[in-house]
């Protein structure tokens, strides 16, 4: 009998909740898959839903088939616990050896899966990556399938919420007077006729405390622009239908996401527009899983720094503003110095806290303008704004140097290590992103060469050679 865990009602009960078991394919979810074999260079992969007696596939990737029991199935271990299951060679492993997804086709041998974690504790379902060949499977590489599994549980909540929107709007379609949303009857002026008691979940307001005022008194500054508009538009008769998202600001002073669907409405006997109706619904809920989602995907796990996807698009503003006329910038590429000791000798754990406390640091030496990024294990980057004198961004390699190569404490075992800072400027050094940043790497190489903590800029001529690379590895 296979294993379970000890909250599986509960587990189960989240997991139907969601409405996505037996769902068509989509698109978001099967980008996942095609993500995670690229990443990970393996013929398969899937975002699976593990059920009561079976495992579901609701998006895969060299894949065969919709699913199997649940008895024969690695991602019933995985869903166990928060960690990541690794599985070099099934063969090999009791628990899976007689599987006939070992025995059988498509005779796995090797298996990764993330828990995917709805809530602390309700693991669903798994993010797996699956081979036929025995191999190993880093830290580094289940730091990034987890990732990929958080990216589908946020998803998963959006989901969930958007099927509660549309019931919601369902619920609309049978009701006279929806009372899950605000209903707002104003003139054209936009002052407030009439305000359905849902005024009081949404803002924390009576009706009668609304009415007579007007929807620009609760808006967030960020907003008001937009919103003006619209309002203009439809006092003005100029649209009949119009859809808005904007912050409102509730009684206790707080702001709320809202989303307002405004229909005009005309005289009966003229056809002169007379005001309009709106209905407000509260999507916080559904705005904050869209801004974890988007965070996730510029952010690093680990160190919340920027990304390489993020740092890519923060190195094309800036060239696009330099060819605007604006000041020139610096590429930095920092590499740590003794970090694979580290990581070797005291563990991994222990690796990522280095790495959380060397990110601290070069956050605390850039400015607001500047992007600090991590772009590999113990690879990081910076671009530094407006640095026109070859002096500056010099400057702040030597000041990183000397931040990082400080001792550091983790948790009682007081460590050293370095960093070798490789430097380009733009666009003295490259006219484009990949130009600079080849260059930088160049810069890089050389530090690493010339004896560590140190930083070397980049000249013309400088090239890759076998003699660096052997000196810059040593």
């Amino acid at each position: 009998m296979y294993p379970r865990p000890g909250n599986e009602a509960e587990r189960l009960a989240a997991l139907h909740e969601l409405a996505i078991l037996d769902t068509p394919p989509e698109v978001r979810f099967d980008a996942v898959c095609r993500t995670a074999c690229a990443l990970f260079g393996l013929p398969m992969a899937t975002v699976t839903l593990v059920e009561a007696d079976r495992q579901w596939f609701k998006a895969k990737c060299g894949v065969g088939g919709e699913g199997s029991p649940r008895q024969d199935s690695f991602c019933t271990y995985t869903i166990l616990t928060d960690d990541v299951l690794v599985v070099e060679d099934a063969t090999k492993d009791p628990r899976f050896s007689g599987s006939p997804l070992v025995t059988g086709g498509p005779q796995i041998r090797f298996y990764a899966g993330a828990p995917i974690i709805l809530a602390p504790g309700i693991r669903i379902g798994t993010v797996c990556v699956l081979g036929t060949v025995p191999r190993g499977f880093s830290a580094v590489e289940e730091a990034q399938l987890t990732d990929l599994a958080a990216v589908v549980a946020a998803q998963l909540t959006l989901h969930r919420t958007e099927a509660r929107l549309r019931e919601s709007e369902a619920h609309y379609r049978l009701l006279a007077e929806n009372t899950s949303d605000m209903i707002v009857r104003s003139g054209l002026d936009t002052r407030r006729h009439y305000v359905s008691p849902a005024s009081r979940t949404l803002l924390g307001y009576d009706p009668d405390e609304l009415v007579g005022t007007m929807p620009m008194d609760q808006i967030h500054p960020d907003d008001a622009e937009a919103y003006a508009r619209v309002l203009t538009t439809l006092g003005e008769g100029r649209t009949a239908r119009a859809v808005t998202r904007q912050r409102y600001r509730r009684k206790d002073g707080s702001w709320v996401w809202v989303e307002v669907t405004f229909n005009l409405t005309r005289d009966a006997t003229d056809g002169h527009p007379t005001g309009y109706v709106a209905a407000v619904r509260d999507i916080s809920e559904r705005e904050e899983a869209a801004r974890r989602i988007g965070h996730m995907a510029r952010h690093d796990a680990l160190t919340d720094l920027a990304n390489r996807t993020l740092f890519r698009e923060r190195l094309i503003e800036a060239f696009t503003a330099n060819r605007r006329g604006k000041d020139g910038f610096s590429v930095l590429y920092l590499d740590l110095d003794r970090f694979k000791a580290v990581n070797d000798g005291l563990g991994h754990q222990a690796g990522d806290r280095l790495l959380c406390r060397v990110a601290d640091r070069l956050k605390g030496l850039v400015r607001q303008s500047d992007t600090v990024a991590r772009v590999g294990g113990d690879e990081f980057t910076v671009i530094q704004a407006g640095t026109d004198r070859p002096e500056d961004p010099q400057q702040l390699a030597q000041r990183l140097i000397e931040a990082i190569r400080q001792p550091i404490d983790l948790d009682g075992e007081r460590v050293i290590v370095g960093a070798s800072v490789g430097i380009a400027r733009a666009p003295q050094d490259g006219g484009d992103a990949d130009t600079l940043c080849r260059h930088a790497d160049l810069a890089l190489y050389r530090a690493k060469a010339a004896g560590r903590n140190t930083f070397r800029c980049y000249e013309p001529g400088m090239r890759f050679d076998r003699a660096i690379r052997t000196r810059a590895a040593g």
